[in-house]
């Protein structure tokens, strides 16, 4: 059974909803069309996740994205998916700004960095690392965050970056860490999380 979805104009995470919506419907083969890169990486990230292959087709200004899996439908996230069990310990750590604290924004920069820095000298590193809001801003080229997060990646630490977060801030070209995410990874993951740190 097929059906198109049509999530073009749709804000994140609509076009992952969607397509969500319609695997769990039953359908075994969906064509999405959507009308941004930013929508078209994350349902294509999504429906990879749930074991499904993906086709993706530029269609002038849109993306014709086609979604086919097996008779069996996949219930789970991605972040549910790869959580483990339940009783596997997931730290998440959340930065929703490029500063530490309340007050005078040099402080809260010095403090961010050394906070990073700090987390990995620990004894145990997060699970995931999410960015949000002006926290994305420690992502991407230049900045001064950068290093403290790749090392963190290469630890096995997955970076989550809010991809609405980068297009607002005219920066998704200049993410150079992690994996340009949606807020429905987002909520999953802080949903699965066994504990969590919010900055």
């Amino acid at each position: 059974m097929g059906e198109i979805v049509d999530a073009r104009g749709l804000a994140c995470p609509a076009p992952v909803m969607k397509t969500r919506d319609a695997l769990r419907g039953g359908a075994t083969l969906v064509e999405v069309l959507v009308d941004n890169y930013t929508a078209r990486d994350n349902v294509s990230r999504f429906a990879t996740s749930q074991g499904c292959t993906v086709e993706v087709a530029e269609e002038g200004e849109c993306f014709r994205i086609t979604v086919s899996r097996s008779e069996a439908p996949a219930e789970e996230s991605a972040a549910a998916t790869s959580a483990g069990s339940p009783s596997e310990e997931r730290k998440v750590v959340v930065l929703s700004s490029d500063i530490m604290g309340r007050g005078d924004r040099e402080l809260g920069r010095v403090l961010i960095r050394a906070f990073l820095n700090t987390l990995l000298e620990g004894d145990t590193v997060p699970w995931r690392v999410v960015l949000f809001n002006s926290g994305v801003l420690l992502a991407v080229e230049g900045a001064e965050t950068l290093q403290a997060l790749q090392n963190l990646s290469s630890l096995g630490v997955e970076i989550l970056v809010c991809g609405t977060c980068l297009d607002f801030f005219g920066l998704k070209e200049k993410a150079a860490v992690g994996t340009v995410s949606n807020m429905y990874d987002i909520l999953s993951t802080m949903l699965a999380a066994s504990n969590s740190v919010t900055i």
